[in-house]
Order: C-alpha cells, then structure tokens, then sequence
C-alpha cells in the first residue's frame, strides 16, 4: 500500500485547483508521552478525522492533496519528510493540540528547513493560543475556527497576496513581522453539515480500536461542540453544530458500501443530544437495510431513555461509551457536571447492559476535591456497575477550562502559555483543591485500572467477544503493553 495516497480533484476546477496540500498526522516524540503513545499503539489507529474534513474541504476547492497519517503507517519524522517532499506541496498542514505541542512543533521545524513550502496550522489549540504560535516563525498561517468557514478563502488569498486580514479567525506576521490574530465570524448554526472526512486519502483498512469487534473500523463525528459546562473539558459550552440525520447516515451506508467498513465509533462528546435526531438517525438506517453494520456512541446518562436504548439497539447500535468521571457526588457537582447522582448513573447503566448493549466507562482521576477516599467510591462503582471496558485518566487542566483559568489566578502564572513560547515544562502539573501530587494520581490511576482489569469477570468477557485471531493478538499485545506500564507505575 502507497504511505500517502494522492487523488486529483477530477475537475481540476475551483478556486484553488493547481494548489498542492500535504497534511501530516504526526507520530509524537515528546518523552513524555513515549509510554503513553506506546499504548495508544496497542489500544487502536483511529483515523484523524480533522485532517480528513481538512482534506475534504480542500479537495471540494480543486487543491491536489495528500494526507500523512503516520502513527497508524508507522512512519517516524525522518521518513514522513521524505514523502512529503517527494510530493512537492505548496503547503504543509498541522492540526495542533496544546498537549502534543513539543512534537509538532519538531514536525513543523523539521519540514520547513528541508521542505520548499509554507507551514498552515490549525485545530482547538489556535483559539487558545494563537498570537504564541505564530511566534515561531517556521510556521507561516493559521486559522482559529471551522476549516469549511474560512480555509479555502484563507489560502486563495495568501496565494494571491491579498489582505489576510479581511478573513475571519486568520492568524499571521505582518510586514513588520507583528502576529495579527482575526476575529472569527458567526459559527455555523445547529444544522450545519460539513463534507465528509476524506477517508480515501487514509489507510482506512489499517484503522482499528481495540475494543471494536470488526475488522474493518471507522470513527466519525455527527455533532461538533457541546453545550454541556464540564469544568475540565476544552469544548466546554461551545457552539453545538449538529449535522442532519440524513448526511450522517449518507455517510455511514457510504462508508459501509464503497469502502467496506463493519463498525463505526461516533467521536460526539453526546451524540443523543436531540432526541428526534436519533430517532431520525435509526429510522433512516433502518430503510437502508445496512446489514451487519454495527456502530458505538459517546452519551451522558442524562441525555438518553430506555426508549433510545430500544430504538439504538434494533438497528445496530451495540456499545455505548459514559462520561461517569467520579463515584462521587461532591465531585461531580464541583466540576459542574449536572448529572443528576451517581446513584442515577447506576440506574442508567444497568439499563444500558441489560438491553445488550457493551458499556465502557470513561472516568478522570485528580478533579478538584479528589482524595484517596473519593478514588476509593470510584472503584466501588466501577466493580460493583455492569461495566465492561474503562478508561482512565490522571486530569491534566486544559487551557481555556474554569479548573485551568483558576489555577492561573491563583499562581498568577500562565504555564501553557510559556510551554507554547518558551518550551517551558508543564511537569509537575498544578493541582486544584486535592492534596494528592502527581505521583500519587499517577499510582491511583495504575491501581484503579487494575483493580477493575485484573478480575476473572472481565477476562471471560474478553474471551467472549474475540471472533478472529487477529483480535487476539492486539488482545495480547495490548494487555502485555498496558502491564508494563502498570507495573512501572506502581513501584
């Protein structure tokens, strides 16, 4: 299989046709997170569908483009230089994450000193820090918002040397070398659809999640932004763009047809928002008749009924993933996560497995008000839940989150801010209102894990859901992986 696969607007029209694109997913190099990539290459290759609407937005335009996924190829620095160079782009695009930013930053250094092109970056982390970012000059553009609102626009007129600043949520140098940082426009009202990830310019057939039980796996995305005010959360209170029933499902059965693909995992933070779009969602796959199609949602507890439950399930729904966070109630109030009570979340859930459904848990350890005893409720409602699968996570305060605002008006420091700028280390991490330092979340989070993995209740299950040997093998792997680094974490 070609590393990057290239494929030529047919038209070769629109307003940037002739235009060259390369968009590069990175295989992170911060050692930092060495172990934690090291599991997330046990755990699964979920395609990055940002580059893929990226794509998408920019092949609609006539651009020639060419998307880079090197974790799921394999592909370290040196070799994706080779391959970008070979295609000989005018651009060069990143999608950037504040926490991974060390290793795109290396990228993006690396390809502008051996590359002829300019360096475009995006993603969450420009509304957070833009002005820093374009302080490092090997990187020319960027754009604070939805690539479909202004990418096309931005590009066409950066090529044409117009003014930049007449284009919303822009960020460049100036003639006198100044970071101007636009505005953004008006975002996309709730019915907004985009274009559809370019999954053809993805390994697609290499993606895989360790949960899932196909063999040819997808993620997708029905619904951007939530309106939900979880205080740890980037996406807190932000815009929600829903798209209709009808294009989410054109673009699973299209999945499902062109590209034989047996399992889809929506990446929305609450995919059951609106109930009638649900229900529109199932009808519609239900006159499809896609059958042997299974797909997985990420819901609130609050957000969903048994009725949903009943609807989801008959046409293919078949895990449901939960934000629980905490077993305790105090905590959950602290972070404003309005769910009702843990003891409601019990409720939901049981109901959640006894329709079939499989039931994985996401839960956040080092919230305001953690403590050994908290940590302890958690493991309770964890073991004592009809849960299946788990994932836990230390909390790391996020900037443009209340927890993250409060830790810098109280240190009167903006750690962030000089990680970006100066490459200042964020360890150890500022804690809210716990007395618990990162050693001890770090040996609680590898206790809780094998607390709930270490049990014969959860080995049976896994032993039930394997259907090929290849399931087995990234099983073990995965197991053997995640071991390594319990038993580091916990001496």
């Amino acid at each position: 299989m070609a590393q990057g696969r290239t494929v030529r607007n047919s038209s070769e029209e629109g307003p940037l046709a002739g235009l060259k694109v390369a968009l590069v997913f990175p295989t992170f190099l911060d050692a930092d997170l060495a172990s934690h990539q090291d599991n997330a290459r046990f755990l699964g290759a979920i395609p990055p569908l940002s580059l893929g609407y990226v794509a998408s937005v920019l092949r609609g335009a006539g651009a020639d483009v060419m998307v880079l996924d090197c974790p799921t190829l394999g592909m370290g620095l040196t070799r994706a230089v080779d391959v970008v160079r070979a295609f000989n782009p005018d651009y060069i695009g990143f999608t950037l994450a504040t926490v991974d930013w060390l290793s795109s930053l290396e990228w993006m250094q690396r390809m502008n000193a051996e590359i002829s092109a300019y360096i475009l970056v995006g993603g969450i982390h420009m509304e957070c820090y833009p002005k820093e970012t374009l302080t490092h000059e090997c990187i020319e553009l960027g754009l604070a918002g939805h690539a479909d609102i202004a990418l096309v626009e931005l590009l066409q007129t950066h090529q044409e040397g117009g003014d930049l600043s007449a284009i919303p949520g822009a960020v460049f140098r100036n003639q006198e070398g100044e970071v101007i940082v636009v505005p953004e426009g008006t975002r996309p009202g709730r019915e907004g659809d985009m274009p559809w990830p370019a999954r053809d310019l993805l390994p697609y057939q290499q993606h895989f999640s360790i949960v899932s039980t196909e063999t040819y796996f997808t993620a997708a995305m029905s619904n951007f932004g939530c309106p939900f005010r979880c205080e740890f959360c980037i996406l807190r209170g932000d815009a929600l763009r829903q798209r209709s029933a009808l294009s989410v499902v054109d673009e699973m059965e299209y999945c499902y047809r062109e590209l034989g693909i047996r399992e889809i995992d929506f990446f929305d933070p609450v995919f059951t928002i609106r109930r009638n779009r649900v229900l529109e969602i199932c009808d519609e796959l239900e006159r499809r008749q896609l059958k042997g199609l299974i797909w997985s949602i990420r819901a609130r507890t609050d957000a969903l009924d048994q009725g949903l439950l009943d609807r989801m399930w008959e046409v293919g729904c078949r895990r449901i993933c939960y934000g629980i966070e905490s077993g305790s109630n105090e905590i959950l109030r602290r972070v404003d996560k309005r769910m009702r009570s843990t003891e409601h979340i019990g409720e939901v859930i049981r109901a959640t497995k006894k329709r079939g459904y499989e039931v994985l848990a996401f839960v956040m350890i080092g919230n305001p008000l953690e403590s050994y005893r908290s940590v302890g409720m958690t493991r309770r409602m964890l073991t004592s839940l009809p849960i299946d699968l788990v994932q836990i996570a230390s909390l790391f305060p996020l900037p443009n989150t209340p927890i993250y605002d409060e830790i810098v008006r109280r240190t009167g420091q903006d750690y962030w801010r000089e990680h970006i700028l100066h490459g200042t280390p964020v360890q150890p991490v500022i804690r809210l209102d716990t007395d618990l330092d990162d050693d001890e979340l770090s040996h609680l989070v590898t206790q809780t894990y094998m607390h709930f993995y270490f049990r014969p209740k959860f080995a049976k299950f896994a032993l039930s859901r394997l259907k090929e040997p290849a399931q087995l093998r990234r099983g073990l792997e995965a197991a053997a992986g995640i071991t390594r680094t319990f038993l580091a974490g916990a001496r």
